[in-house]
């Protein structure tokens, strides 16, 4: 889960006095902002995969790592 999506939906449960935004719009926002990191974190696994399926050579975690991406959860272990 993305931080500023956690620091959104911690901001829309306090209700703080005097805040202009509503927290059903905070937490519409933390909803699209964890959303939009995993599609992009699946569109990193595709560009690792292809990468992996013309040079064999590397892992898929190899090409994620050379990039400084962390989209490969750590319970799901790619092809080798």
């Amino acid at each position: 889960m993305n931080d500023l999506a956690t620091r959104l939906r911690r901001l829309a449960d306090t209700r703080r006095r005097g805040h202009s935004v509503h927290p059903d719009v905070l937490r519409e926002a933390a909803n699209a902002i964890d959303n939009l990191t995993a599609e992009r974190d699946e569109a990193r696994r595709e560009v690792c995969q292809w990468e992996h399926h013309w040079d064999k050579t590397s892992s898929e975690q190899y090409y994620a790592d050379k990039r400084g991406w962390d989209c490969f959860p750590q319970e799901d272990k790619p092809c080798q």
